[in-house]
This record gives structure tokens, C-alpha cells and sequence, in this order.
């Protein structure tokens, strides 16, 4: 197999140089290495599709041919590459150095980029936008915009090629950046405070207007970074500057024409970015000029319906796989919207029949494999929104419905086409800067995504903290889940003074139960509906030895943030009358939030309380998020240096029941294997690819479990795959460290001694009562261990064993009709009413008087 790849944890240099290698060797594959740079994280949820490539963990095969980018050897690529690649041709290019042992080209110029670019340029290979543009953001970005003492004359041609070829600067400028004087932040800071928000024909418009003594130059990076930062579709700044007076304006909306805007003014500049200079008016007539001329030059939102497809192609969620696969193909979609009668009840992507069809699936309902977890849009809906929803949720499709009736459907390609350039509006909070820190205002964040009645009633703890002169705020997963747009109602409470004291003011004012706990200075309050609030004293935590719980004193909330465990958990929202939705985030937690990083805290954050490293991989997979670099050097040392062994099995039984409740909790099973916790959770446990085929398959079948048989303990239900084949010894240290119940072991004993027998009863399709005795009276979750054995067909066939044996029963015969028939003995009773069973489970119809006759007779001559 012909490859090509680049450096572990790839920046856009890295990336881009494989887009335009495979240009050069259009046989090749890209193998992408895992965990790249925020930014190009950003870049590709937008535009997954728009290019070809595999994750190296999702490459299967060896290395014939090799081409390597952006480094001068393999050392720096993954390794599940490095060594399928032993003999293979190898081939690199790379701009860090002059000489190289391996064919291809290197040399020192300011990116790789350059030197792929060239050829490209000379073997006159076609380029469209969307490359260019993804070259020239790599060649900002490795350069520093150009600025960079590595950057030499060939980048400057290449730049120069890129914008002849529709290379977009503005799509440019969202992921690349570059630093400002202190006269310039200066600048930046107070066009942020004077940021006012208009509407014109709808539309919304911030402008920003100030004077400043001095001229500044770079007026436009700032005006493009102020823009950014506050995550505005159109932005406009008025600023004077001696005796004229500059207007600057970026817009990423397709409804506002700042180019036919700047000339009318007196300026120019084209349709996304322009300039105006005005001498001769005072600044207030300026901005009232400004907005009145803004009218001629906005058009309407462009919306859902302008341009979704319409009508929608759809499938049935009864038809099978493998029609669904041959739909595809014939119509070149990528994926279908799923209905169920009139209701839409699904999505099903391409990646997911073809994974389906790779498993011998074909004959599976669609409805097998579709996505539920809807993200909907309706015809109103305008474009910008439609591009957020599709970067939040890593999705490429929105169904759009009206009525709740599907009326249309807008892919991510219809996205693109409609506003390329256009960038991402985020949601960014004013933001300004006091004694050093920067605060963020989540007041407008609270008002829109918290239910009313948990608003005021954070209003009136705030006004309590006012009048017994506390401090008051919400902590911890209420905050991060708040700026992710989760609903959280765990709600936490920290007071800078006394939490007992100002817990008994307020449970003067709201109904309910308050319950102290004078040791740890804490209290809950139990209000009526439900609702729980749990309020704490500020405290620091001082950790007597690793692993042991701490002892607290009182503290202020800086230090109370610092001992928890994330940085993403570590902000707190204050919530007095006169600072009400102040963010207060002193170690970066909204900058990791936004990067999808988990961060810890300091360097003996696991030392600590070791729980946090599980901690950490539920956080990183419930939020797709990734565990920082350092912060996965700390975790791996504590796992080596064995301080999960230090703590306490409850503890860490707690944090993996919680991990077991997740939505997809096999992805964090297999991120600890990843960082060999389970072998220290278990160590008699070694995770191979066989066990975690079981565990893919109990998971997949927990929820028919629970719909047929009752609710599963999730916990128990992985121990069963966990546990197997430990030994006497092996199991009584496992089930004392974790308090586990004592049947457990026999439990998972019937099925490792069960499973080879009844993988054959399945394979020659025995008659029901051959596998009743294996499963009769067994716990759902043993059920569960069962299924783990199984797939396909054998898996549908148990199941169908499981729910007749489930659905026969006696309906005349029972224990007291055997006993006026004479018949006394217990074990005959018993005995009895199963071989009556067994016959209704082979399919015997008859009445069950005459299969007792019968059933008695063979006991008479058995006799």
C-alpha cells in the first residue's frame, strides 16, 4: 500500500503538505496521525469532506511506498505506521533542513508547503479555491503571516501563485494569528468595551466607535481581531485619528456589501472587507452617516430555505442495509434521512452502511445502525446558524422541517457553496481586562439557556450574598456545561465566608429541607420540586498524603477553583446584584473549552486524588475533547508509578460506575487500556482485542437487555467480560477491595463454562428447551455476558430463544393442580411443571392436561 503521511500531532503545514503530496501521487492514501492542532481540528469539522484521508489508528495493511511531509525521517510519524513501513520506499519532503538520506526534496524555505506548491505549479496540476485557500493558511501559519526570519523570496512567489488561484484571505484569517504592540492591544481593548450592537433590515451590524490621541498603524489586523474575538457576523469600527477619521469593517454575512458600503462613503474594498477615510466631520455625524447608508447596502438573511434540497430523498427505517447501500450508490448521496411513516427518526451516513456492509450486515433494517440523535433546523432558519450547528455537533447534514413535517434537507456542501469564506459565529461574551485578568460577562448566556426559574433563583442567592456580605457563585460542571449549551441542573455553590451561615439565611427565604455538614463547612439545600443546591465554604484542600481525602480550611475563590481537578471545571459565575454573570476563569478553562483540551491544574493534580485520571478520560470522550499533552504525560506516570493501587476501591469504583453511564461508554473503556489503568484497576485483567470484542458487543446489547429483561447494572455487566477466568485468590482480592456482591463469580463461572456449548446449540439450531437450562433464572446482566459471546446471526437467534423462553408459560398446570392430582413431592412438582414447559417451548400446542398425561406417564415408566 502506497502511503502518505506526516509528524505526530499535525499543525496545517503538516496537513496541507499531505493534500498537495496527494496531488503529486494521486495513488497514494493520506494516513493523517491523530490529535492535530486546535486550529486545524476547527478547520476540518468543516471541511471533513472536502478532503480524502484516514486516521493512523484506522489504517489496516503494510507500507510498500512512503512519503513522508513536514519532517526530515520517520522517527517523528506514528508508530503503527513507522513499523508497517520496514522496507518500504521511502520519500520525504520537508523544509527543517538541507540534506536528507531519503529521496524527494528538502530544503530550508519557510514551509513545506513552498516546496510542494512549486511542483505543483510547475507539472501545472489544477488547483481549486478551497486547496489554495487550505495551502495558503499552511504558509501563513508556518511563517508567522510572513513575518518569520525562516521566510524567504520562493514563499513570497508561492503566496503570490496562491491569491492568483482563488486562495480566500479572509478564510485565511480565521486560523491564523499574529501579535499586537501594546499600543495596538490598547486599541483593541477599548474598541471591545465600545462594541454596541444595531439591526438593519434585520441584520445584525456592531459598530464600535472611539477617539484616540495618537496615530496607531495596523488599524485593519485590529479591526480583524476585535471582529473575531467577538464573534460578530458584521463589525464595523469608526476611530479618529487626529483630524481624520477612519472607518474599517469585516463582515462574514453574505446580506452586507461593506465594499458598495465603503464606496458610498468615499473608500472601497471588496464585499467582506473594506476601509473608508472621512476628514472634515466630527464622530458622531459619522456614525449617524454610517447607519443611515448601511440600509442601501444590507439584503435579507439568507435562510434554510433558499438553500435546502427540496424534495428529500428518504429511506424507510424497515429497509434493509444493503438496499439502502445500493441507493447510495446509484444516487452518489452520502447519506438519507430515515422515516417511519410520516416521522423522521433518524440519519444514516454513508461511512455507517459501508462499516455495516464490511460486517457482513446487509440484511440488518437501516434502522439498526441510523443515528438518532436528531439535529433539526426549520425553513427559517438562516445559513450562519446552519454552519454552527454543523461545526458544534461534527455533523453533514440537517434535516429542515416545518410543521414538523421534513420538508427539506441542507448538507454541509450546500453550507459551503452558499457562504465559502464566511467565518464561524461564535458565541464570545463581552469581554474586558482588570488587574491583569480577563473577565467575561455570561449575563445574556445565563438569560438564554438557563430555565427561567433556576435564573432567579440564582438571582436571589446572589441578592442573599449582598445582604449577609458574602460573595456568592456557581462552580464547577454547571459553568463548563453552560458555555458548552448543556442543560446541568448540579448546582453547586461556593461562598467567600462562612457556607453553614449563609446556607440557614437562605433556607429563611426558599421552601425546603436544609441538611449541614459541619466538617466540611458545606450544606444542601432541598428545595421543593426536587431541585438540590449544594453550597460550600471557599476552600483550599491540603492533601495530608497522596491518595487520602483532604483536610479543608477557609480560603477565597481562586484558591477554592484551584484545587479541583480541570481547568474546564475551575470557573466559577458570580452571582451578586452588582457583578451578576461575571465569568471569573483564572486558569484558562474558557481558552481549553473552546480548544477541546483537558487540562489539570498543576503537576500533582493525580498524585493527589488519583480518581481524577479516570476523571479525565470520561471528560475527554463525553465531550470529544483531547487530555492536553502534558496533563497525558502526568496521567501515564501516576498509572506507572501506582498510585491507583493507593486509593481507595470505593473511590475508584464510584468514578467507574460513572464512566459505565456514559452514552458511549466503550470509548472510555478502550482510552484506558490506552493508558493501562484497567490492568491496575485489575490486574489479573488484560485487555486484548478478543475482550474488547465482547465488550463492543454487551454494550450494543444493553438496551435490549433492559427492554426485555429489566433494568442492567452497567457496572456489574462489564466485570462479568472483566473477571473472566480469574482464579480463587485473584477474585476474593478484587471483590473485598470493591465491596462487590458474592455471586458475582459464580455468575461469570456458568457462562465461561456455558458459552462454548452454547455457541454450538446455536450453530445446529437446537430446539428452545435445549438452551432453557443455561439461561433460567440468570440476572440481566449475566444475560448480557452471554450476548458478548455473540453476533449476527447466533446473537438474533439467541434473542429469540431469550424471548420465547421469556413469553411461554403455564397457563392451567400449576403446583396446586399437581398436588389435588395426588402428586406431593416437591422435586416432583417441580420436576413436572419444567418438562411441561420444555414441550411448549419445542412448540408443543397441545392442551396441557394431555402433555401432563404424558409427562406423567414417562415418569411412571422412568420409575
Amino acid at each position: 500500500m502506497r502511503v502518505i503521511t506526516t509528524h505526530r500531532s499535525p499543525d496545517f503545514d503538516a496537513f496541507a503538505s499531505c493534500v498537495a503530496a496527494k496531488k503529486l501521487f494521486d495513488d497514494h492514501i493520506i494516513v493523517l496521525p491523530s490529535n492535530p492542532a486546535r486550529n486545524l481540528s476547527d478547520f476540518l469539522k468543516v471541511y471533513l469532506d472536502r478532503f480524502e484521508f484516514i486516521w493512523d489508528h484506522e489504517f489496516e495493511g503494510e507500507v510498500t511506498e512512503l512519503v513522508i511531509v513536514d519532517t526530515p525521517s520517520p522517527d517523528r510519524i506514528p508508530e503503527n505506521i513507522r513499523e508497517k513501513s520496514q522496507g518500504a520506499k521511502i520519500t520525504v519532503y520537508d523544509h527543517h533542513v538541507d540534506e536528507s538520506p531519503y529521496d524527494g526534496i528538502v530544503s530550508k524555505v519557510g514551509a513545506t508547503i513552498t516546496i510542494l506548491v512549486e511542483l505543483i505549479r510547475d507539472k501545472n496540476i489544477p488547483l481549486d479555491p478551497t486547496e489554495t485557500t487550505l495551502f495558503m493558511i499552511a504558509l501563513y501559519d508556518d511563517t508567522g503571516n510572513l513575518l518569520f526570519s525562516s521566510t524567504t523570496p520562493r514563499d513570497l512567489e508561492i503566496a503570490k501563485f496562491l491569491l492568483e488561484n482563488g486562495a480566500n484571505l479572509d478564510e485565511v484569517a480565521l486560523y491564523t494569528r499574529e501579535e499586537l504592540t501594546p499600543k495596538q492591544m490598547e486599541l483593541l481593548d477599548e474598541l471591545i468595551e465600545n462594541a454596541r450592537d444595531y439591526e438593519v433590515n434585520g441584520v445584525p451590524i456592531t459598530i464600535s466607535v472611539m477617539e484616540c490621541e495618537d496615530f496607531v498603524g495596523g488599524l485593519g489586523l485590529i479591526v480583524s481581531k476585535v471582529w473575531e474575538m467577538l464573534g460578530k457576523e458584521t463589525f464595523i469600527a469608526i476611530v479618529k485619528m487626529g483630524k481624520k477619521i477612519y472607518v474599517i469593517g469585516r463582515t462574514g454575512s453574505p446580506d452586507v456589501d461593506l465594499g458598495s458600503f465603503m464606496k458610498d462613503l468615499g473608500g472601497g474594498g471588496h464585499m467582506r472587507a473594506a476601509s473608508a477615510t472621512i476628514t472634515g466631520k466630527e464622530i458622531d455625524e459619522v456614525l449617524k452617516e454610517v447607519l443611515n447608508k448601511l440600509h442601501d447596502h444590507v439584503v435579507p438573511l439568507l435562510r434554510a430555505r433558499d438553500i435546502m434540497s427540496s424534495p428529500v430523498k428518504v429511506v424507510l427505517s424497515d429497509m434493509t442495509i444493503g438496499e439502502v447501500d445500493r441507493l447510495m450508490k446509484q444516487t452518489g448521496h452520502s447519506g438519507f434521512p430515515v422515516v417511519e411513516g410520516n416521522r423522521l427518526v433518524g440519519i444514516v451516513t454513508k461511512k455507517a452502511v459501508e462499516k455495516a456492509m464490511n460486517h457482513g450486515l446487509g440484511d440488518r433494517p437501516v434502522k439498526s445502525i441510523m443515528s438518532t440523535n436528531l439535529v433539526v433546523a426549520t425553513p427559517d432558519t438562516p445559513v450562519t446558524r446552519l454552519r454552527e450547528l454543523m461545526v458544534e455537533h461534527a455533523i453533514g447534514r440537517i434535516p429542515i422541517l416545518e410543521n414538523g413535517i421534513l420538508v427539506g434537507i441542507v448538507t454541509r456542501s450546500d453550507v459551503l457553496r452558499a457562504i465559502f469564506g464566511k467565518p464561524f459565529k461564535k458565541y464570545v461574551m463581552p469581554v474586558f481586562q482588570a488587574n491583569g485578568q480577563i473577565f467575561r460577562d455570561v449575563s445574556k448566556l445565563l438569560v438564554e439557556r438557563v430555565d427561567p426559574k433556576i435564573l432567579n433563583l440564582f438571582r436571589l442567592l446572589g441578592k442573599f450574598g449582598d445582604e449577609v456580605n458574602m460573595p456568592v457563585y456557581v462552580v464547577g460542571g454547571f459553568v463548563r456545561d453552560l458555555l458548552l449549551g448543556i442543560e446541568n441542573l448540579d448546582i453547586d455553590i461556593v461562598v467567600e465566608g462562612n457556607a453553614l451561615e449563609f446556607a440557614e439565611y437562605a433556607k429563611r427565604f426558599l421552601p425546603g429541607k436544609l441538611v449541614k455538614h459541619d466538617k466540611f463547612m458545606t450544606a444542601s439545600l432541598f428545595l421543593k420540586g426536587g431541585l438540590r443546591i449544594d453550597i460550600a465554604t471557599a476552600r483550599l484542600e491540603y492533601y495530608e498524603s497522596p491518595a487520602k481525602l483532604p483536610d479543608v480550611e477557609m480560603s477565597t475563590i481562586k484558591k477554592d477553583l484551584y484545587r479541583r481537578d480541570f481547568t474546564i471545571n475551575a470557573m466559577a459565575i458570580k452571582l451578586n446584584s452588582k457583578d451578576f454573570g461575571l465569568l471569573i476563569d483564572f486558569f484558562g478553562g474558557y481558552r481549553d473549552l473552546k480548544e477541546g483540551v483537558i487540562r489539570v491544574l498543576h503537576t500533582l493534580s493525580f498524585v493527589d486524588d488519583p480518581t481524577r485520571i479516570l476523571r479525565a478520560v470520561r471528560f475527554e470522550q463525553r465531550f470529544d475533547f483531547r487530555i492536553e499533552e502534558t496533563t497525558e504525560r502526568l496521567l501515564k506516570q501516576a498509572v506507572e508509578e501506582g498510585y491507583l493501587e493507593r486509593t481507595t476501591g470505593p473511590r475508584l469504583r464510584q468514578e467507574l460506575e460513572k464512566i459505565l453511564e456514559e452514552k458511549n461508554p466503550l470509548k472510555s473503556i478502550r482510552r484506558m487500556a490506552q493508558f493501562d489503568v484497567i490492568k491496575h484497576l485489575f490486574p489479573k485483567t488484560y485487555y486484548t482485542p478478543s475482550m474488547d470484542g465482547k465488550m463492543e458487543n454487551l454494550f450494543r446489547n444493553i438496551p435490549w437487555v433492559e427492554e426485555n429483561f429489566g433494568e442492567v447494572d452497567k457496572f456489574y455487566a462489564a466485570l462479568h467480560v472483566f473477571l473472566e477466568f480469574y482464579d480463587d485468590e485473584s477474585w476474593k482480592e478484587v471483590r473485598d477491595r470493591y465491596s462487590l456482591r458474592r455471586n458475582l463469580i459464580n455468575e461469570i463461572r456458568h457462562v465461561e463454562k456455558s458459552a462454548p456449548a452454547l455457541l454450538e446449540m446455536l450453530s445446529e439450531r437446537v430446539p428452545v428447551s435445549f438452551v432453557y437450562p443455561l439461561v433460567k433464572g440468570v440476572s440481566s446482566e449475566t444475560i448480557c455476558h452471554f450476548l458478548a459471546y455473540l453476533s449476527g446471526e447466533k446473537e438474533e437467534l439467541f434473542k429469540s430463544y431469550l424471548l420465547k423462553i421469556k413469553n411461554t408459560k403455564l397457563e392451567k398446570i400449576n403446583g396446586e393442580y399437581l398436588i389435588r392430582k395426588g402428586i406431593t413431592s416437591g422435586k416432583i412438582i417441580g420436576e413436572v411443571l419444567e418438562k411441561i414447559l420444555m414441550r411448549k417451548l419445542d412448540g408443543d400446542t397441545r392442551d396441557e392436561e394431555e402433555i401432563l398425561k404424558e409427562v406423567l406417564a414417562s415418569l411412571e415408566t422412568e420409575g
